[in-house]
């Protein structure tokens, strides 16, 4: 499932083969939230800078429990 905001991509990765569960609205908003975070403003600007865009990865373990968050530049 991908998510999207301005200058910002979510994507929620699961192992192959391991069901797909709808992300809870809590949890889109507090990735929202969390790019909205003072820390988080040198890697938008560079990245608007040079026209990418940030993405937010969740990546959850087999028992669909999230176990890693990773921002990463990605062409826009």
């Amino acid at each position: 499932m991908n998510m999207s905001m301005p200058r910002t991509v979510i994507r929620f990765k699961r192992p192959s083969g391991i069901k797909s569960q709808p992300t809870s609205r809590a949890m889109f908003n507090a990735l929202m939230l969390l790019s909205e975070a003072e820390e988080l403003e040198p890697l938008f600007s560079e990245a608007e800078n040079t026209g990418k865009m940030v993405a937010i990865e969740v990546f959850h373990n087999r028992d669909g429990q999230p176990i890693l968050i990773h921002f990463g530049k990605e062409d826009a």
